[in-house]
């Protein structure tokens, strides 16, 4: 209904006679189609960017005698006196010159950088994907992550099963996730990294080290930052993907603004199912010998059934905000539970269900001639966690029950039909001061408080009153200060980011102690400071170094600290980790040829938090690893060989371990559960003009592989002996060794037009055995069919 709402009046004007339309294509003098150029109807400050296929088109503009410009860097503007006729459709084509004044200049002129190439180049080192040239593939944001140098998104499962990112050595919560700037902790798992369609985004910031001050978080190894669509003033996107295992996922976005750009409404929402019922080998009981044998079976109870819907609205462009935007987000997951954090024990009807109500305001203002900037963020919800086991027996591996008096559940013996409420209020304030075109001053507070409450008549209760566990409240306050300076001075060769951020935490909690539970109120709180220094210098209008310092702290999270409700259990010992990160790069790009970087980073590390399984044979932990050195590099190239054929690759080697353990097995072991390489590969082809003017075909390739690693800690001298362990077998054969994995996608996408799209996907194209954090097994080969249309 809500995007009848957005058409109908699209619809209604396209009736209307006194409105028409204009659209055209921008060449240049080699008969080039330009993309990203600008047109604009100066008299309405209406705007129109090219597209792929250099096409700009006008909606609904009211008849008469206008003038159109057309902006492109390094050209002259074109400007021509245009008249619009009632009702009808016009069809303008310009070609632009080249400005013979600016040719040795034009690639580094500032205004004509993408919002994509100002975060690239900042001083603060940024991986940015842009997801906008991906949205035709069947990829996830996972499997995007994992073809970026540095970074490795680990599922435990199928689509929408939990994730673990590592950045640099770094994982867990020690990465922060935001959308749009906000931290995503109010949306729970309602928009997490495993399940948002690419269709969703514009583009994926992600920060490694040092954290831009706007973001201002606690993150120890770095951010990433989920940027929504808003490249065009009217659209409506569509993408439907079926795919193996039962899989269909469906993106349906919008945003309409009327001619005045003043007011706007739009919506964001997506769908995903999938059985995930693939196959594993797992450890089978052979009922004759009571041994485990193992033997590939299919997985049964798996399914993941994921509802988003953003709805949003305000208005721009007023003499009291730029922008007021009030939003109502709501979503609804159900994920069948088919084995604990490692595939150790079958489970056949344990599943949780997550579901909330979000209410959103953002307002946003500049004064004193835009030198000051104000953002102020509110959201205000309540996140519902539901836990149901109460199979009363056991399943085995092939879905056979067998029913026992003795247990209420089959996760635990005593079973559970846990309900718990996480109250959210969050906070984001943004002010900042251009205080001259070279100095720039931002302060950022960042407030999160959580409420937590439950009940559970399965679960454990107080010995003295009998009172149920989680009906007793948790509240859990955090707030991030930052302060920062940027400069940038000889003639922006040099840019400086200094940072100044303050960290506070407090809980308030009543502890279980040692059975039998008794109640024991307890109060944790921490308070400590950390800076940050980042610097960038330019050698040439197409390279630079860029080079960074901090003195990080990150403050344990609250489903850390008190579990999940699910198959995280809870620790309220955690301490704060804390660390000491260096990086050090240099990155080359000349545009549409080619893109090089390399970069280093040390790190040293205190209290490192990790999530470890088994705890209590299937549940997962946070727990802290005392001291922790480790150091690694990565480095990235992208090539245009052809005009139609590109290729890319990257890897990464990193060296993170244990220090002063006081135990000769473990000092000196690498982090377990970590991979220390991997590497990347990826070939993309585009063939304009085969079968029509404006079709156009693309082919991708991609390749990945990941060295064995160890799902817990072993002795140095059982290392394999090659070069850094990148050969050779480890000396000890047991399920402990995450093996050597190759992983191969293929896949291809037709455009008959500019704005649709058809492509077919090949995952894993040899079968190859894929396994992921904690040895869990993935999916093998599936096949994936994706459309999507954009109507503007």
């Amino acid at each position: 209904m809500f995007f009848l709402a957005i058409l109908l009046p699209l619809l209604a004007q396209s009736q209307n006679p006194s409105k028409c339309s204009c659209n055209g294509c921008v060449k240049d003098k080699k008969g080039e189609v330009v993309m990203g150029a600008v047109a604009i109807i100066e008299e309405l400050n209406l705007v129109a960017e090219t597209d792929s296929a250099g096409n700009y088109r006008f909606e609904d503009v009211p008849a008469g005698t206008y003038s159109l410009k057309i902006k492109y860097i390094g050209h002259d503007d074109y400007v021509q006196k245009i008249t619009l006729l009632e009702g009808e459709t016009h069809t303008i084509n310009i070609e632009i010159e080249e400005d013979k004044s600016i040719q040795k200049l034009q690639e580094v002129v500032v205004m004509g950088k993408t919002e994509t190439q100002e975060v690239k180049e900042q001083a603060i080192k940024a991986e940015v994907v842009d997801t906008k040239k991906v949205q035709h593939e069947s990829v996830t944001l996972s499997e995007l992550m994992n073809r970026t140098p540095g970074i490795r998104m680990r599922q435990v499962g199928g689509l929408g099963s939990a994730t673990n990112m590592m950045i640099n050595g770094f994982q867990g919560r020690a990465i922060k996730f935001f959308k749009d700037g906000i931290p995503m902790s109010y949306l729970g798992a309602g928009f997490d990294i495993s399940s948002v369609p690419v269709n969703m985004l514009e583009r994926v910031e992600v920060y490694k080290g040092v954290l831009p001050i706007h973001l201002g978080a606690d993150a120890l190894g770095g951010a990433v930052n989920l940027v929504s669509k808003n490249s065009l003033p009217k659209y409506v996107d569509a993408s439907y993907e079926h795919a193996s295992f039962n899989t269909h996922r469906v993106t349906l976005t919008g945003l309409y603004h009327d001619t005045a750009r003043k007011v706007f409404v739009g919506a964001s929402t997506f769908f995903n199912h999938s059985d995930n019922n693939y196959k594993v080998v797992a450890d089978v009981e052979d009922y004759e010998t009571a041994n485990l044998v193992p033997k590939e079976v299919r997985l049964f109870h798996n399914k993941f059934t994921n509802y988003y819907a953003e709805l949003f609205g305000g208005v721009k462009n007023t003499k009291w905000a730029d922008e007021l935007r009030f939003g109502l987000t709501g979503f609804h997951i159900t994920r069948q539970n088919q084995f604990g954090a490692r595939m150790t024990q079958p489970f056949g009807a344990a599943q949780s269900i997550q579901h909330s109500i979000v209410p959103t305001l953002r307002y946003q203002k500049s004064f004193l001639k835009k030198k000051i900037h104000f953002d102020q963020f509110f959201a205000y919800n309540t996140i519902h966690v539901q836990q149901v086991d109460t199979a009363g027996g056991l399943y085995d591996w092939y879905g056979e029950f067998r029913p026992s008096a003795n247990r209420v559940g089959e996760m635990t013996t005593l079973g559970s039909l846990a309900k718990i409420q996480y109250t959210y209020l969050t906070s984001r304030t943004n002010l900042s001061y251009q205080i001259s075109k070279a100095h720039k001053i931002e302060f950022n507070a960042t407030y999160i408080g959580m409420h937590m409450v439950g009940s559970d008549r399965f679960g454990k209760k107080f010995s003295d009153s009998q009172r149920d566990i989680l009906s007793v409240p948790a509240e859990y306050n955090k707030t991030i200060l930052s302060l920062g300076l940027q400069s940038k001075i000889y003639k922006e060769i040099i840019t400086n980011v200094l940072a100044v951020k303050r960290y506070h935490y407090t809980t308030d909690y009543v502890y279980a102690g040692n059975y039998p539970p008794v109640e024991a109120p307890s109060t944790t709180q921490n308070e400590t400071w950390g800076v940050a220094e980042a610097l960038k210098v330019a050698v040439s209008p197409h390279s630079f170094f860029r080079a960074s310092v901090e003195l990080a702290t990150r403050m344990p999270e609250q489903d850390e600290i008190f579990g999940d409700g699910n198959l995280q259990l809870s620790n309220l010992r955690l301490k704060p980790e804390r660390s000491t990160n260096m990086n050090l790069g240099f990155r080359s790009e000349k545009s549409q040829k080619y893109a090089i970087e390399l970069n280093t980073f040390y790190r040293v590390t205190q209290d490192l938090i990790i999530n470890v399984a088994p705890v209590n044979f299937m549940f997962s932990q946070y727990q802290n690893v005392e001291d922790v050195k480790g150091l690694g590099m990565e480095a990235d190239a992208n090539l245009s060989i052809l005009k139609w054929l590109k290729v890319n690759g990257n890897f990464t080697y990193q060296e993170f371990r244990l220090q002063n353990t006081g135990f000769k097995s473990t000092e000196g072991a690498r982090l377990k559960n970590t991979p220390y390489f991997f590497a990347n590969a990826g070939l993309n082809t585009v063939h304009k003009t085969l079968f029509s003017k404006n079709d156009k075909l693309q082919f991708y390739w991609y390749y990945s592989f990941v060295r064995e690693y160890y799902l817990d800690y072993i002795p140095v001298k059982k290392e394999p002996d090659g070069f850094l362990g990148l050969w050779g077998k480890a000396r000890f054969d047991a399920p402990n060794i995450i093996p050597n994995q190759h992983i191969q996608s293929v896949g291809l996408t037709y455009s008959p037009i500019s704005d649709l799209s058809i492509g077919f996907q090949v995952k894993n194209v040899l079968d190859a055995m894929v396994y992921n954090n904690f040895r869990v097994q993935n999916a093998g080969r599936s096949f994936h069919v994706k459309i999507n249309y954009l109507f503007k």
